[in-house]
């Protein structure tokens, strides 16, 4: 019981947290000092109604799916591919924004190449869109050897940033 409750709250303050986020992404520290977010906005950088999550929170729900079957980075790709085609998971069934490196390797995915080779491996394609969606790892892996959450979680983050950065 204790689990679960610990998942779902997990997955309700991403979801709230990446909805503060999203009408401020991109405005600078110093205009949220002057302008802090304190409740849910409208529009705003995106154009999206408030309380509308991101890819963040869409591609962490589309892992945590794939997830509930058993490890499978096939399964995990083919979520990544519905959300960008069909908006899968999105608050809106709307994709508004991708990364450069999350575009790239789902549209690697979608043309059939394997999970593991969809991502640019290169240093100037790393980035922190991996890190944003990787918590169900956390919950996924919390029995495994230390060995056996690395490797998994770098599999999973390879999906779309494939440096090790």
């Amino acid at each position: 019981m204790l689990l679960s409750t610990a998942i779902k709250y997990s997955f309700l303050s991403l979801a709230c947290g990446d909805a503060l986020g999203v009408p401020v992404e991109f405005s600078s520290r110093e205009e949220r000092q002057h302008d802090p977010v304190k409740d849910m906005r409208s529009f705003g950088s995106h154009s999206q109604p408030a309380g509308t999550w991101s890819d963040d929170s869409a591609l962490t729900f589309c892992l945590a799916d794939a997830l509930m079957e058993g490890y499978d980075l096939k399964r995990i790709g083919e979520n990544f591919v519905r959300w960008w085609k069909e908006g899968y998971w999105s608050a809106r069934k709307e994709v508004f924004d991708i990364g450069g490196a999350t575009q790239f390797a789902i549209g690697n995915l979608t043309c059939g190449k394997h999970p593991l080779e969809s991502a640019r491996k290169d240093e100037q394609a790393n980035g922190n869109g991996a890190l944003m969606r990787i918590s169900p790892m956390i919950f996924f892996c919390r029995n495994m050897s230390e060995q056996e959450r690395w490797n998994k979680t770098s599999e999973v983050a390879s999906i779309t940033h494939g440096h090790v950065i």
